[in-house]
């Protein structure tokens, strides 16, 4: 069937080339088009169930909400894991299904599990599923901060004008006022100076508003400066309504979380001495409120044939200033009926009882930028979005927004980018595929020293390219998920560079030789002929050799998990190209080198090239060598696969290479119980030593570019962290002249030094989203301890934390901040309950309302709404130690009793505790101590961490346990690729096997294995690299690449005594092995030299996961390629005997059912006996 594409090829030669050229111009259109991202699809099917329950503590919450809906999701269908945690007033439950599944088909299962649920939970609670996101989604985080005038002062825009007033303080004195005209926001040097005179400067307000009056342009104004609260509230504001709402029209983007500045809500906050002053209630204030912010309807009214609404406007607003003032005239109590002769008395306003302010909702996160403080925004992507392209969409937004905003205003979007590191390794990957080619070029130029059997040599990389690219299309089109190019595609290509050339260079070079050859015979055959004769001979080698390479390849689909999704599209990528690379070889390179080569004045020269003629002087002493020492030369091969596989053990192990993504994200963990308050002052401490390593014009190498702070909880965000949690993103100036590992050591020991006692932790992003992903922990390892008590997890983490402590290569240990803090209960009394006729509800909401405060209504401003919140005013609420003096009103009117009478109030030294919050796992608490390796591998750090906890902490009965992390998805690979390569060079025996019918010749082929497993080992240990996932992907690749020289040499042995008249002789041996040498150097040379681009720079980002598969192949093919000259002729000459003249003596086109010839034992028959067998010329067309 090959023979006849080869014929039908030279047949329609106009055809083939009218169709390369077809493919060349739309591959290459498909692939300028095709999406672009650093690693391929990571996104595990995952579901987030988020629950706000107000007022409930995190072990209420676990109790009443997250048990229900975690017992609820597993055994669900698909579903692999539920992790859960438990906080202040939310529940967070993660729900992971397995790689593959639908993600619309996760929601619906998870929503019919919610459905199963929702009579279980407390009243008036709902469980809401987060949008569709992916942990990996996080790809831009943007900085909103609020910028100082051209001299350093406060801004603020002039009203009813387009200029800007700048306040610049001046010592003790009044400050001094300057105004601007805003010609370009970021180019404060380009604004021009308006004219101030006759400044007068009002009393600074307690909260830091001032007014100053002045003639600005010859116009009198007034100009306000607000506070610090009022500017970080306007900040918040526009944030939340006029920059996210953007953003979320984006197409692609899934959701879009602010944090920092102050979520703005109009407060009531009420003064208890004057509620009793009055005679009003809590209670009252909140139905009041309630009742005077709503509109009615009149229906319609029809005026002269005209319909018209009537409407009855009663909500608050829409300016802020007019809600402010409404508020205050809300009545809370109406005037009593008048007594006779006395005269009416007054209603009590909500102004008599409260103050009414504009103010922030109670943070449990914070953020800044560059130390200043700021709005953090976190986009997120949808699944399977193309990252570059959804960048710059998202980028165009914000610069089509940023006009809109004050001119005080600056968004800062470049604070994290994904595609920067995706530019960056797409492009160095690409740097490597172009300087292969390039080396391929040279290598097959000084071979061949012919310009046209170069080019035709050469035309298979960018055909295979762009079949590769049209199959991806094809296939993105069958599954309904469009591949990307990306590090590891790009790098199936990389490995597969040489290769490609590969079967174009056997098939040209024996094409070559024949034209040759024919040229100098006495009767010359047709060239069409010559050619197809000379591509059917070397036919069965190409389709095997292929074939070979492709098995080898197939357990990487058999690889699950992260380790999975990013090395099977690499074996895609490769296989395509390879098979790609067998067609045009088939098709395209007899075609070009029929019209190149027939009638070239190249084919009639009589000799090889200088590089060709010493290769094979040099190449001759090796074949004559490996024939006289064959045994000696087999025992010390396998001698060194014996001490290389001895080594391999010694090497360490690790799941991937380390990343560098050019940010780094530090970790600032307080202890658990912390305030926001406490991380802010911390905060600044970090911040004081990131500003110091800051890149300046005196300093322009220094480490950091940029960085920014999140801390705590965003309100819409589903990764629930406490407020002593911080979380620090690092931008690394590549000009610093330091290594990522040394930035890292830096940063961490700097940070440490600022701000003893904490825990700091430094990880890279995606290395830590990556980490996450794999086993719900944020570190490459995760110790988890599982049991029922809290205090005992707690006891038992940091036992194990002490006892690991001194193991070496551990870096950025911490235990997760879950642990029992001192709470203040309120413990209701039922006798004093029933004397009082008070139900437990009626305390309860009083005392939330009271400190916690409750949403009563909302106001609209326009489109924008606000929480309108009730809450005693902050001296009272703040207040704790006299808590229990707080007053009730009795039902109907029975007057007003103290809570302490009603409960007894935990002091606060007293011994109340309860959890800061609750991480569970699949039913069971658990919390984890996690670390990382530096310095040392990861397999050995984690050997000796097992084995310490194991003899230094016992368990208690009920608790044991688990260990995750990177090192966990590294043993499962690297168990599953060992034993699908074993069943691979089974499957490769086989495959040989239908070549070469003959036990003793098929393994002297795949003796070419081991020879090339020593030089990978060897190119590990030489380069100083462990052994990572990445690496064994290159071992398994090695095994077909090595195999297919074998596969050349024999074909050609076979082939010279079938068809050329040769024995079984030392002659033929020699001369068939120098006849091989220029395809077997030349495959074995582009292969490897295309590879030598990622392992030279191997550090680059986007090569780091590609170098150790570049090393390995690259150590692999020298070893290999060098057995074949010293090693693989005397294998054959020693141990194939009269297999050899067997295999001879079958007719290359017979069908294989005659019964085979008995096989001669004559090791060594004489000269010509196998020539005696056939001497036949090939079948013609």
């Amino acid at each position: 069937m090959l023979n006849a594409v080869i014929k039908l090829s030279l047949r329609h030669r106009p055809l083939v080339v009218v169709l390369c050229l077809v493919a060349l111009l739309y591959g290459g259109y498909l692939g300028t088009v095709t999406p672009i991202d650093v690693f391929p699809d990571l996104d595990r099917p995952r579901v987030t169930v988020m629950t706000e329950v107000p007022g409930l503590a995190p072990e209420e919450v676990e109790t009443l909400v997250t048990y229900p809906l975690e017992s609820a999701m597993l055994g669900a269908t698909g579903v692999q894991d539920v992790r859960t945690q438990s906080g202040f007033g939310l529940s967070v439950v993660t729900v992971e299904f397995a790689w593959g599944t639908d993600i619309k088909t996760a929601r619906q299962t998870v929503q019919e599990r919610l459905a199963t649920v929702t009579g279980d939970m407390p009243e008036g609670v709902k469980p809401q599923m987060a949008p569709i996101s992916s942990i990996m989604g996080q790809f831009l985080i943007a900085g909103m901060r609020r910028q100082p005038g051209p001299n350093g002062g406060d801004l603020v825009q002039v009203p009813d004008s387009p200029l800007y007033a700048e306040r610049v303080a001046k010592g003790d004195g009044p400050p001094d006022l300057f105004a601007w005209k805003v010609t370009d926001r970021k180019n404060l040097a380009a604004w021009e100076s308006v004219p101030v005179t006759g400044a007068r400067w009002g009393e600074r307000a307690a909260d830091g508003e001032q007014r100053a009056r002045a003639t600005v342009g010859g116009r009198y104004y007034e100009v306000t400066f607000p506070s610090e609260t009022q500017r970080a509230l306007a900040l918040r504001t526009l944030a939340d309504w006029v920059v996210r709402p953007r953003l979320l029209k984006v197409s692609g983007v899934a959701q879009v979380i602010t944090m920092g500045g102050g979520r703005k809500q109009y407060q009531v906050l009420v003064d208890p001495a004057s509620l009793q002053k009055n005679g009003v209630t809590l209670r009252d204030v909140d139905v009041a409120l309630r009742a005077n912010n709503v509109n009615f309807t009149g229906g319609f009214a029809d005026l002269g044939g005209v319909e018209q609404p009537v409407r009855v406007i009663g909500r608050l607003g829409p300016r802020p200033e007019q809600v402010v003032a409404d508020l205050r005239l809300i009545v809370v109590k109406p005037p009593a009926k008048p007594e006779p002769g006395k005269g009416p008395d007054r209603a009590v306003l909500l102004k008599d009882v409260a103050r009414v302010v504009e103010g922030a909702q109670i943070k449990r996160g914070d953020s800044s930028i560059n130390g200043h403080p700021g709005v953090a925004i976190t986009v997120t992507k949808q699944p399977h979005t193309d990252t570059r392209e959804l960048s710059d969409r998202v980028k165009a937004a914000f610069a089509g927004v940023e006009p809109s905003l004050p001119a005080d205003v600056v968004l800062e979007p470049g604070l994290y980018e994904l595609r920067e590191f995706i530019d960056r390794g797409v492009y160095n990957v690409g740097e490597a595929l172009v300087i292969g080619a390039a080396l391929v070029l040279v290598v097959l130029f000084l071979f061949l020293l012919n310009f046209r059997t170069t080019f035709i040599s050469l035309s298979a990389i960018p055909l295979s390219l762009v079949i590769t690219v049209l199959v991806f299309k094809l296939l993105g089109a069958l599954t309904g998920t469009e591949l990307s190019i990306n590090v590891m595609t790009l790098g199936g290509i990389a490995v597969a560079m040489g290769e490609l050339v590969d079967d174009a260079i056997v098939d040209v070079e024996n094409i070559y030789r024949r034209l040759r050859e024919n040229a100098h015979a006495p009767d010359p055959k047709p060239a069409l002929r010559v050619v197809y004769e000379a591509s059917a001979e070397i036919r069965s080698s190409i389709v095997f050799g292929t074939a070979v390479v492709i098995l080898v390849f197939l357990p990487l689909f058999a690889l699950s998990g992260v380790e999975g999704r990013l090395f099977t599209p690499l074996g895609v990528a490769y296989i395509v190209s390879i098979l790609a690379s067998l067609v045009v070889s088939l098709t395209v390179t007899p075609v070009l080198s029929y019209y190149l080569l027939a009638h070239s004045k190249a084919v009639h020269a009589e000799t090889d090239g200088l590089l060709v003629r010493l290769l094979k002087w040099g190449a001759a002493g090796l074949v004559r060598l490996s024939m006289r020492r064959a045994a000696l030369l087999l025992l010390f091969t396998w001698l060194m696969v014996a001490y290389c596989g001895w080594r391999v053990t010694t090497l360490g192990a690790d799941f991937l290479p380390p990343f560098d993504e050019g940010t780094v994200q530090v970790g600032v963990t307080l202890p658990p119980g912390s305030s926001l308050e406490a991380s802010n002052a911390v905060a600044k401490l970090v911040d004081g030593k990131l500003r110091s390593m800051q890149k300046s014009g005196a300093r322009p190498d220094g480490e950091v570019l940029v960085f920014f702070r999140r801390t705590g909880r965003a309100e819409l965000d589903e990764h629930a962290e406490p407020p002593n949690v911080n979380e620090y993103f690092v931008a690394i100036n590549p000009a610093s002249g330091k290594s990522r590992k040394e930035v890292i050591a830096l940063l961490q020991s700097e940070v440490k030094e600022e701000v003893p006692g904490v825990d700091v932790e430094v990880e890279q992003p995606l290395a830590h989203l990556i980490s996450h992903m794999i086993s719900g922990s944020t570190a490459q390892i995760a110790i988890k301890v599982y049991g029922d008590d809290l205090d005992t997890l707690e006891k038992l983490a940091n036992a194990i934390k002490a006892s690991v402590g001194g193991i070496p290569g551990i870096s950025s240990l911490a235990v997760e901040p879950i642990r029992k803090v001192d709470e203040i209960h309120i413990k209701l009394d039922p006798e004093s309950l029933a004397f009082y006729g008070v139900d437990r509800a009626y305390v309860g909401a009083f005392v939330q309302t009271a400190l916690n405060g409750e949403v009563v209504s909302q106001v609209v401003e326009g489109q924008r709404r606000f929480d309108l919140v009730v809450r005693l005013d902050e001296p009272y609420r703040a207040d704790v130690g006299n808590l229990k003096e707080l007053r009730l009103d009795l039902p109907n009117g029975g007057g007003q009793v103290r809570l302490k009478d009603l409960a007894d109030v935990t002091p606060l030294t007293g011994g109340d505790s309860g959890a800061n919050q609750v991480k569970r796992e699949n039913v069971r608490r658990r919390i984890v101590i996690r670390c990382n390796a530096a310095g040392r591998d990861l397999a050995s750090v984690v050997g000796d961490i097992e084995r310490v906890v194991r003899s230094d902490v016992p368990m208690p009965e009920g608790y044991f346990v688990e260990y995750g992390g990177q090192f966990e998805s590294q043993k499962r690979a690297t168990r599953l690729i060992a034993a699908l390569a074993a069943l691979s060079v089974v499957g490769m025996f086989f495959v040989l096997y239908m070549l070469f019918p003959s036990p003793r010749v098929v393994l002297q082929i795949l003796n070419a294995v081991p020879a090339a497993f020593i030089g990978g080992v060897l190119a590990l240990v030489v380069t100083g690299q462990t052994l990572t996932v990445a690496s064994l992907v290159g071992f398994i690749s090695l095994g077909g690449i090595a195999a297919r020289n074998g596969i050349l040499l024999v074909n050609h042995y076979l082939h010279l005594m079938r068809h050329e008249g040769e024995g079984f002789t030392e002659h033929m041996i020699l001369r068939g092995s120098l006849e091989r040498l220029s395809p077997v150097l030349m495959t074995a040379l582009t292969a490897g030299i295309g590879l030598i681009p990622l392992v030279v720079a191997g550090q680059q980002p986007g090569r780091e996961i590609l170098y150790p598969v570049a090393t390995v192949i690259l150590g692999g093919l020298i070893t290999s390629t060098f057995c074949e000259f010293l090693l693989r002729p005397g294998l054959f000459w020693r141990f194939s005997g009269g297999d050899a003249v067997r295999l001879a003596g079958n007719e290359s086109d017979a069908d294989g059912l005659d019964d085979p010839p008995a096989a001669s034992h004559e090791p060594h028959p004489p000269h010509g006996a196998a020539g005696a067998v056939s001497a036949a010329a090939p079948q013609g067309p």
